[in-house]
Parts: C-alpha cells; sequence; structure tokens
C-alpha cells in the first residue's frame, strides 16, 4: 500500500512511500529515508496510487502516536497564513525521534491542594461574568484590567475550576523571566507542580510534557510561544498573559503571532479563551470594538490603593548635570523612599552601559564588522558587543582609528551606567541590575526576584524584562530615565510598544502597602503619549492612535506582509529585488513598496532589502505574495524571507 508522507523538513510537498501494512491512518507519526538520513513524517493520504518511479518504504511506525484531525487542520491553516512551508510546521509540533521515542514513567501524582482565595466585589463579578459568556460563545475573552487589580487571581479561579474537571490547562507568557514569580504564587495557590515549557527545559523534561498533553492527562503548563503547538487532546482552557507583549512575535524561521495562532486554534477546537492584559493591543481593542472578543475589565486595584501618582520631570527646562542622568527630582525621590525602608525600581530600556563609543579627536565610532550598527560597551563584562549578531570586541579607551590615547568617549547610558550613578549618590545600599544579558537563564532570573522580594536588593535598575508581571509589595518608587526612547522611528508599533511599556512599568508601583509613586523623565511632555499617560487616559490615546491606523489602512484595518530579501552580494540582493517588485504591475489591489536598503543593511555578513505589501484582504495578498516570490529564480547565496503582519520593520 502507498502513502503520500509530510517530511518534518522545509518542504511545501508530500512524499509517497510504500508500506506492507494496510491499517496506516492519516496523522500517524513514521519514520522514513529520506536522502543519506531517517527522518520524522506524518501520513497526510493513505492507499494513494502507485508512482511510477521506484520509491523507498516506511521504516518505522511510531506505537500510538498520531495527530488528530484538529490538529493536522491547525497544521495547514499556519502554513497557508504565514506562508511557510508545510514540513517545517510540523517541526514545530516538537515531532523528533526523541519525542516518539519516548518510554512513559506512570508514576502516581499526588492530588492539589486548593488554597481559597478571596475575591474582591470586583474580581467575583468579572470571574461570573467569564463563566457566564463561555458558557454561551466560544469567542475569546478580554480579561482587562489595570496594573495590580488582581487579574491573575480571576482567573487561577476559573483554573481551579477546570483542574476539578480533569482538564488540561495552558498559560501562555510572553517570556520565560517571567516563570519563577509566576510558579511560585501557582504552587502557593493551588498546591501541585506546575509544567513550565521553553526552550531552555531539559531532554527529559520536554518529552515528559509531551507525552502527558498528547495522552490527555490532567496537566496545567506554562510556557512561552512554542507551548501553543504542545498536543493537547483534552485542553479545558487557554490563557494569554500580557496578550499585547510583542515577545509573541517569532521573529526567527517560521515567523508567527502566537496570540493570534491561539486565538485560530481554540476557534477550531471550541476551547476556551482568555486574553489578559491591563494595555490589550490596538487590534485586541479593535475585535472587541467589531464584537469579535468579550470584554471583562477591572478598574481598581485589588489592595484598594489608589492607582500610583504619575509626575513629569521636563528634562528641557530641568538640565541634567554633566554626565548625569538621573534628575535631582529623582534622586530626592529615592533618597526619600529608602528613607522610609521603601525599594524602588528605576527603568531604561537599553542595556549595557553606553550605546556609543566615540574618539573625540577624530570622530571614529566602534561598529560591528558584520552589521551596520553600532557596538555597545558592556563595562561589567569589559567589552564592546553588537546587539545584532552578538559579535564580541575588546574594550579600549584608545582609538584604533588615529590612535590617539584616551580618545574614546562613551555616550549616553544603559543600565549599567544608571547603576553606577546611584552607586555613586547611595553607596550604602544595595543596587542590581536586571537585563537580558546579565540574567540570561531562569535560574538567574529567580535567584534575582527573590532577593528584591526579600528586601536585599533596595533599587533595581533594569530593562523591558521588569515592565511586566512582576509584584514587588514593597516597591513603592519607579522612575524612568528615558521616557522618549522608542517615540520616534518608522516602526507602526513604536508609539504603542511605548506607551504599554510606561504603563506597565508604571503599575509595578505601590501595588499592595502604600500608594505609589511614579517619575518620568522626558524631553516632550507636551507630547500626547505623555500626556496620556500621566491622566490615565487610555481611552482618548487608544482612540486617536486606532483612527491613525485606519487613516494609512494598517493594523488591524488592513493588512502588511514583508519580504525580506539578504545575501553576501549586495549587487545580487538588489537585482532580486528589483525582480521581485517587477511583478506589482500584475496587480492594482496591492501597494508594493520597495525595494528599500533595510534599516540595519547588514545583518551577520549578509545585505538586507525589504519590500512591503499592503492589501484589505489577507487570503488574496497571500495569493498574491507567493506568485510574486515564485516568479523569480532564486540564487541559493540570496535569502528571501517572508513574514506575514510584521512586528519590526529593521
Amino acid at each position: 500500500m502507498y502513502y503520500n508522507i509530510l517530511v518534518a523538513r522545509p518542504f511545501d510537498q508530500v512524499f509517497t512511500y510504500e508500506s506492507d501494512d494496510q491499517t496506516l491512518e492519516v496523522g500517524q507519526i513514521v519514520i522514513v529515508p529520506f536522502g543519506k538520513a531517517m527522518e520524522v513524517g506524518m501520513i497526510m493520504q493513505a492507499d494513494v496510487s502507485k508512482p511510477d518511479y521506484t520509491i523507498k518504504k516506511i521504516e518505522t511506525v511510531t506505537k500510538g502516536i498520531q495527530l488528530n484531525e484538529i490538529n493536522i487542520k491547525f497544521l495547514k491553516w499556519v502554513s497557508d497564513y504565514t506562508l511557510a512551508p508545510i514540513g517545517s510546521v510540523l517541526k514545530l509540533f516538537t515531532i523528533n525521534k526523541d519525542i516518539i521515542s519516548y518510554e512513559r514513567d506512570d508514576k502516581i501524582l499526588s492530588e492539589p491542594t486548593f488554597k481559597s482565595t478571596i475575591l474582591n466585589d470586583e474580581q467575583d463579578k468579572a470571574k461570573e461574568d467569564i463563566i457566564k459568556i463561555q458558557k454561551s460563545s466560544h469567542k475569546p475573552v478580554v480579561l482587562e484590567g489595570v496594573t495590580g487589580s488582581g487579574k491573575t487571581e480571576v482567573y487561577f479561579d476559573l483554573i481551579e475550576q477546570e483542574i476539578n474537571q480533569s482538564k488540561q490547562i495552558l498559560i501562555m507568557v510572553p517570556e520565560i523571566s517571567l516563570t519563577p514569580q509566576f510558579e511560585n504564587r501557582f504552587k502557593d495557590r493551588f498546591g501541585m507542580d506546575i509544567n513550565i515549557w521553553h526552550s531552555k527545559i531539559t531532554p527529559k523534561k520536554r518529552k515528559e510534557i509531551w507525552h502527558k498533553c498528547y495522552a490527555g492527562e490532567p496537566i496545567v503548563v506554562i510556557g512561552a510561544r512554542s507551548s501553543l503547538f504542545l498536543p493537547f487532546t483534552n485542553l479545558g482552557l487557554t490563557v494569554i498573559d500580557e496578550e499585547h507583549d510583542s515577545s509573541y512575535k517569532q521573529e526567527d524561521n517560521i515567523r508567527y503571532q502566537a496570540r493570534d495562532l491561539a486565538v485560530v486554534k481554540a476557534n477550531f477546537e471550541k476551547n476556551k479563551l482568555i486574553l489578559a492584559s491591563a494595555t490589550p493591543s490596538l487590534e485586541t481593542i479593535n475585535n472587541i470594538n467589531h464584537k469579535k472578543y468579550h470584554h471583562v475589565f477591572l478598574s481598581k486595584q485589588y489592595s484598594g490603593l489608589p492607582l500610583p501618582q504619575i509626575s513629569l520631570v521636563d528634562l528641557s527646562k530641568n538640565k541634567l548635570e554633566k554626565n548625569q542622568w538621573i534628575s535631582a527630582l529623582l534622586k530626592k525621590e529615592i533618597e526619600k523612599c529608602l528613607s522610609n525602608k521603601e525599594q524602588a525600581l528605576i527603568f531604561l530600556n537599553r542595556r549595557g552601559y553606553s550605546p556609543l563609543s566615540l574618539c573625540v579627536e577624530c570622530g571614529y565610532r566602534h561598529q560591528c564588522a558584520q552589521c551596520s550598527s553600532w557596538l555597545v560597551m558592556h563595562q561589567q563584562k569589559k567589552r564592546l558587543l553588537c546587539h545584532q549578531c552578538g559579535s564580541i570586541e575588546e574594550m579600549s579607551f584608545n582609538c584604533p582609528k588615529c590612535l590617539a590615547k584616551d580618545s574614546i568617549k562613551f555616550i549616553g547610558p544603559g543600565v549599567e551606567r544608571i547603576a553606577e550613578e546611584l552607586t555613586q549618590s547611595f553607596p550604602d545600599k544595595v543596587i542590581s541590575v536586571m537585563s537580558s544579558d546579565l540574567i540570561n537563564s531562569p535560574k538567574k532570573i529567580k535567584e534575582l526576584i527573590d532577593k528584591f522580594s526579600n528586601k536585599e536588593i533596595d533599587i533595581i535598575v533594569a530593562t523591558q524584562i521588569m515592565a511586566k508581571g512582576y509584584d514587588f509589595p514593597n516597591l513603592s518608587l519607579v522612575g524612568v530615565i528615558d521616557a522618549d526612547a522608542g517615540l520616534f522611528g518608522g516602526d507602526m508599533r513604536a508609539i504603542e510598544k511605548t506607551y504599554n511599556m510606561l504603563q506597565q512599568v508604571s503599575g509595578r508601583a505601590g501595588r499592595s502597602q502604600q500608594t505609589g509613586n511614579v517619575i518620568i523623565q522626558t524631553y516632550y511632555p507636551e507630547q500626547p503619549i505623555i500626556q496620556s499617560l500621566q491622566q490615565r487616559d487610555r481611552t482618548s490615546f487608544v482612540q486617536q492612535a486606532l483612527l491613525e491606523r485606519e487613516q494609512f489602512n494598517i493594523p488591524p484595518f488592513g493588512f502588511m506582509t514583508s519580504i525580506i530579501i539578504s545575501g553576501p552580494s549586495k549587487g545580487n540582493v538588489e537585482k532580486i529585488s528589483q525582480q521581485l517588485v517587477y511583478f506589482r504591475k500584475y496587480s492594482e489591489e496591492f501597494s508594493v513598496l520597495g525595494p528599500v536598503e533595510a534599516p540595519i543593511n547588514l545583518l551577520k555578513g549578509q545585505f538586507r532589502y525589504r519590500i512591503l505589501l499592503k492589501g484589505k484582504s489577507r487570503k488574496n495578498l497571500n495569493i498574491f505574495t507567493k506568485k510574486m516570490v515564485s516568479s523569480v529564480k532564486i540564487p541559493s547565496a540570496v535569502r528571501v524571507v517572508i513574514d506575514v503582519d510584521p512586528y519590526t520593520f529593521m
């Protein structure tokens, strides 16, 4: 008998194999010879006609592993939507030789011991509203609430109901840095372990979780983007925490938005889905406005305290001292905070010590040899680092171009420089830095979070890694060093990202014991985004942002696809780019912008051009994109990447 098999390789076709076994079904996982290797594949079609060429036999049929109809439907949809080879999408399901060879350890698990929580009236109503909605509708529910309003406790109560029904639960978080504190809260609430799923878990744990999901066992998984593709067979509830976060967008290999895929998957399965955020994305708000999503809102902090007071420091009038980045007012508030035995968070979304090193004699700037970006000085590690490709250079104060001695000066601050300034101002206090290059593992993150929670740290200086999801009872002051960073540039989501990030980080202050205080340093205090933030008028900000998006027919009012062309020869890349856009003459339905050199036009030694497509129909735009790319013969040295619904334009 002959079978069409999808191989977990980057191909958009199936391959025919032979087997003496006539009982094989669609969705079964097999191992087949492919080239000189053995590859994992999945039966896509059974009992096909014998081809007129010599074919190979299926090597192994795995015992009891078969993707169901819905998983296959979802697999096909992801491939169609992202324009990624369907074989690559199969690989997202984490099906490999290690997974399928796993032998289960059927140990008896202890029963959970629930710790009852007391919801306030607003939380209790929100919970009951969600239960009522989910009984009559399969539409996603957006749980919006101001920071500190207790969204987590609301959906914890809903999770408890699912556990009592022996259902599987998936909680997605945008970054693994959020998992340690969340894990502690979960264990305290439910008296049971939660299963963590991300790229750094052990192979043994990965196999264990995968097979529990596949077997339909009651399990709670908290995971990053990839957890979406776990083979749940008894899923009761999916929660997308911090649904607005751009980290849900996968930027490597297959480019997808995990939040949006989760919505589609839940619709296929008719499962419950909650999108939780203090700052829902504009796409989500638009879906609420068009009745595609239900909306439940928490307006008050759980503690009963008023929301943190937000004050602005106008740096155009309150000049900073030379080589100082923290204003006198903010330092005064830090001093007041520390004298009250409280903690402070100082926020700057810039890693390292300084973003630019400059020779004052000849103007030389340290630039990456492989990328069109400046090297960032990291003082703690005594090196210059490229934040695009990771290239490292030794730090030197002498100019490599004009050879002038001690002529290299460092321009602008990163978190390390802010920490240095704070150490000079508060030498008797414990000051720590939290950024992804210094705290780069779940273990290190947990250690630092625990120290801050236990009041072993007085001031923490952090990037966006600390802007969301964390709860510190003794944190009363948040200082924002450069609120203007990210306001300007070509990213259509720059303003939205900046607003959300500032609101999220502001919400870390004053969550339980005392009213919080937020000090924002800005050179543009009259900017509408800064004003709406200070006045807590998010509604006006959202309305204006949606209006601007609609005027330009960009998401959520239109669809966009980015094509990135890269290669070692700039001439070849430009030539292929021009050939691609020649195809635009065949349609007046879509806007074709470019080709242009990418803002980062050299990355890891590859020259880069970009083309941007816009249209009113995703289906039609995808068809047009596929035809455009297939109209040109792409040389092996040139890479063409399609990014549906792009989040970055660099």
